[in-house]
């Protein structure tokens, strides 16, 4: 038997159902969600930086101050393969301070002259920083920098231009100090438009800055100096940093007050060291070419131009050249004169005329070491009284300085002239005839001739000691005797004579040159005694 099934009887309602309020509500949160992530959600930028090196998506971060500001959400390669393109997608309250000038970096170690950075990031891991500033614009393409910067955009200070003939040992992060104190440091260095110089940006910070006035003079302290002078040795070092990296250094007059502050990117001249800083600017320079026969070794571009111990200018150039027909070949040395280093009395309507007549009237240039130690050279001008006559000359558009030999030159050359002198010297004929006079001297006196005469010699000085000798022994004795035996016949007569009489007085002049004469005598025989042969050789001039 089949039982009937019941069927469902369908009703229809009208008016809405409560079960849409459900997906209605879902609907509305979730816009309202939608609306406010958006609102929320800050701009989403694209760096470009040389490599991706440590940056991962979604995880790398952006902070600022240590904040985290942002995430790497993408990371991919340019079109030309040449940069990496990331993508940053940052939060709302740092996306107001995006404009022209911001900067992003990577934060990672770095070791270099100015010190060591980014050490947390061994533990923390790399991120990427910026430096948010104000300005117009507001990109979302930015290009990242590969070496952080020095100073941040909202950093109180000054920023100054030094300009350099070289870099030297300067690099981006080398001090800048004031009164051996660091008040700042060098933020960027790159050539000017024609290549001439460098150009060096420093930033001297808050509340250092002040004391950079436009009378400030910058030189390079890189190092240490050292000054020889009257007053001794002095040495200078600005700080061992300086000493190992390299550093600039910059004082002002000592009354700030008489002078304007420095403007932002005044451009100074930054010297070499600090004794060229009190060296004044001189803007006009004459140029002339000198060219020395001697060697110019220990003459380098930069060496001075004295006239009488001062400064008149320094050497620009040197070069070597050869003429392709005579093949001469000349050295010329390229000087640059300041006239404005010689204080006149009234102005000069025409310095080449005036420097005409000084070269008249014998001024000349010549080499002269500087340095004993060192071999260094310098050009000195100096007035010769018998200088050639020479004046200036144009060649090839040049103007030509006359020169004179060096002193040592000259030593040199009067060496060399009297060594050539004394080669043409016949020494050999000169020693052979001297040999030749030798063996005639020694055969004359080995001859039996000779011999003979010296025997007889011998013989006729004995016989000549013999009659001294008997002189002395039997001549003198008597002449004494008639002395003592005259004095005796006086001293009677003296009685009989008065000594008023002139008998008496020529009696006793007689007995006076008697006396003489036997002294005279007797002095004979002893010299005869002691020298017989003056008998046939006559005295001696000596004797």
């Amino acid at each position: 038997m089949s039982e009937t099934l019941p069927q469902a009887e369908i009703e229809t309602r009208s008016g809405f159902s409560l079960i849409w309020l459900v997906p209605i509500i879902a609907a509305i949160i979730g816009g309202w969600l939608i609306i406010k992530t958006q609102q929320n959600k800050g701009p989403t930028i694209t760096i470009s930086f040389s490599n991706a090196e440590g940056l991962e998506a979604g995880k790398t971060r952006v902070k600022y101050k240590d904040v985290e500001v942002g995430k790497v959400k993408e990371i991919e390669l340019g079109d030309k393969l040449d940069q990496v393109l990331v993508s940053v997608e940052l939060s709302k309250s740092i996306g107001k301070h995006l404009n022209d000038n911001t900067r992003f970096w990577v934060v990672r170690p770095r070791i270099n002259s100015s010190g060591v950075r980014g050490l947390t990031t061994l533990i923390s891991g790399i991120y990427i920083t910026m430096d948010p500033s104000t300005g117009p614009g507001s990109p979302r393409t930015f290009v990242g920098l590969e070496q952080p910067p020095q100073f941040e955009t909202s950093a109180e200070g000054t920023r100054v231009t030094l300009r350099a003939e070289t870099l030297g040992s300067l690099d981006t992060g080398s001090p800048v100090y004031y009164r051996q104190i660091q008040v700042g440091q060098i933020t960027h260095y790159e050539l000017d438009e024609q290549g001439h110089s460098v150009k060096i940006n420093a930033f001297i910070s808050a509340p250092y800055h002040q004391f950079v006035r436009q009378s400030s003079r910058f030189w390079n302290a890189s190092g240490f100096s050292v000054d020889f002078n009257a007053s001794g040795v002095n040495a200078r070092l600005e700080s061992l940093a300086a000493l190992v990296s390299g550093g600039i250094a910059f004082d002002t007059p000592l009354d700030p007050g008489a002078d304007q502050p420095a403007g932002e990117n005044d451009i100074f001249t930054l010297h070499e060291d600090y004794a060229s800083i009190n060296e004044k600017p001189y803007e006009q320079t004459k140029y002339y070419v000198m060219n020395f026969d001697s060697s110019l070794r220990g003459l380098s571009r930069g060496a001075p131009v004295e006239f009488r111990g001062i400064k008149v200018g320094e050497v620009l150039d040197i070069s070597l050249k050869m003429d392709h027909e005579t093949l001469d070949v000349q050295t010329p040395v390229l000087v640059g004169l300041q006239p404005g280093r010689v204080a006149v009395s009234g102005k000069i309507k025409d310095s080449v005329n005036v420097m005409n007549i000084l070269v008249e009237r014998g001024l000349r240039a010549q080499l002269k070491s500087g340095n004993l130690l060192t071999g260094q050279l310098y050009i000195d001008l100096e007035f010769l009284k018998n200088a050639p006559p020479a004046s200036l000359a144009q060649i090839h558009g040049q103007t030509h300085f006359p020169t004179v030999p060096a002193t040592l030159d000259k030593i040199t050359r009067n060496a060399s002239e009297l060594f050539d002198k004394f080669g043409e010297i016949p020494l050999i004929e000169i020693s052979n005839d001297l040999r030749d006079t030798l063996k005639g001297i020694n055969k004359l006196v080995n001859s039996r001739a000779s011999s003979q005469s010296l025997k007889d010699l011998s013989g006729l000085l004995a016989n000549a000691r013999k009659f001294s000798a008997q002189l002395n022994g039997q001549l003198t004795p008597q002449l004494q005797s008639s002395l003592l035996q005259l004095e005796a016949t006086l001293e009677t007569a003296e009685n009989i004579i008065g000594e008023d009489s002139p008998l008496y007085y020529d009696l006793r002049k007689m007995i006076d040159e008697l006396s003489s004469s036997a002294n005279s005598f007797e002095h004979l025989t002893d010299y005869l005694e002691r020298h017989p042969n003056s008998l046939l050789l006559g005295k001696p001039e000596t004797d």
